[in-house]
Order: C-alpha cells, then structure tokens, then sequence
C-alpha cells in the first residue's frame, strides 16, 4: 500500500512468488516499473487509492504492508478491507515506520509543528498515534498483535532548518491539506519557535534513528 517508486517493494518483487503494489500515483509506478524491468523481476502494479474499496478480490492476500503510509489512510477503511482481502488461512498486516529519538531535532521540530497546527484548527496526521489506532482496531476485530522489530538503525544528522525547508517544499503541512496564507503562518511560528531553543538553524545535531516493523497477523476462517 502507498508502493510509491519501489525503493522496498523492488526487494519484495524478487523474493516473492507474487506482489502487487497500489499507489495513487501514476508517475511514481512508472519509475516502480522501470526499476523492475531493470532488475528483471515482475509485479502487478495498481494505480488504485488505497482509501476507497481495493481492486483485490476477498480472500486473496497473504500479508499487507505499507511503509510510512497507512497512517494516512482511514482507519475504518484499512481496518474492513483488510479482512476482506485476507486469505482464509490467515495473513499478515505489517506496518514500517520510522522511529526518532524524541529529544532529537526532528522528532522535537516535528512535535512542535503539530501542536502549532492543532492550535490553528488543524488535526494533522501524527505517524505512531494513528499506528496505535489502527492496531488497536485491527485486534478489536480478532487480530493478533505481534511484538515489534527493529530492522535498521542508523546515525543521522539533521539541522533544523532541514525540517523547516522539506515542509516548505511540500504541499499541505503535516498530511493535511490548509491555505498556502495558514501554512506561512504556521511555520513562521515554529522557525521562531526553534530560534529561541536552538539559535542557529544550521547548526547539525546528530541522532539515532530505527526502522521499526510492527502490525498484526490476521486470523484464519
């Protein structure tokens, strides 16, 4: 779900018998195509929204993953599709994301973006808490929830003007869509805001970052 260019779903095509990407974009399948034509390995690629009914008939899948995107779906939505595509001998939803120190510069200005966007009328879309929410629907329904795992860990560096200029460039704030005028103003805040706490914006702090897989295993019928 949310394959994108296929940067993990190209590992998945060459280790699976069988695997079928969604992605809203057009575009980004098609670099997701050329990379498997490359490495000479298949996939059934579906320009489909994840957030409305799946093109994949009842009981046909044997795991469900989405990296650093099923957050943004509905919880409801994910929650009923899963299953109904889930194979009657049981399957498995896993989730990847990625895990920050909290006291690290992105995870704080990440956090401080939030509260200014709530205080503005806005609900964004926090990763880990909408995870929880959704895990905590799944096992409501009889899924099982499985323990955690880290797959990565990695040093990074990271200036807090970085986070300032990605939300510049990208539309919308926090996985919501709001007025160019709101969005200004938001991080107009937040860029005096992390002034105050760390007086430079290009001084790099350097910090520990995971990649954590966790989800749910789907009951057999």
């Amino acid at each position: 779900m949310g394959a994108g260019t296929g940067e993990i779903g190209l590992e998945l095509a060459r280790l699976l018998p069988r695997y079928v990407a969604l992605d809203l974009s057009g575009p980004m399948l098609s670099v997701f195509r050329r990379r498997l034509e490359a490495a000479g390995a298949s996939a059934v690629l579906l320009v489909a929204d994840a957030d409305a009914p799946w093109p994949l008939p009842n009981a046909s899948v044997r795991a469900i993953f989405g990296s650093r995107s099923l957050h943004l779906l509905s919880t409801d939505r994910l929650t009923r599709e899963a299953f109904r595509v889930a194979s009657r001998r049981g399957a498995i939803l896993i989730i990847g994301r990625t895990r920050r120190d909290p006291s690290s510069v992105k995870a704080r200005m990440r956090k401080e973006m939030h509260r200014f966007l709530e205080q503005s009328g806005g609900g964004g879309r926090d990763g880990q808490t909408r995870t929880q929410r959704l895990i905590t629907a799944l096992v409501a329904r009889g899924a099982t929830p499985f323990k955690p795992v880290v797959a990565a860990r990695w040093t990074t560096e990271h200036r807090p003007a970085d986070s300032l200029r990605s939300w510049k460039s990208k539309p919308g704030l926090g996985g919501t869509d709001l007025p160019d005028a709101r969005k200004s103003e938001i991080l107009s805040r937040l860029e005096k805001w992390a002034k105050q706490v760390y007086e430079d914006l290009e001084t790099s702090f350097q910090s520990v970052e995971e990649y954590v897989l966790e989800g749910v295993r789907l009951p057999a019928a």
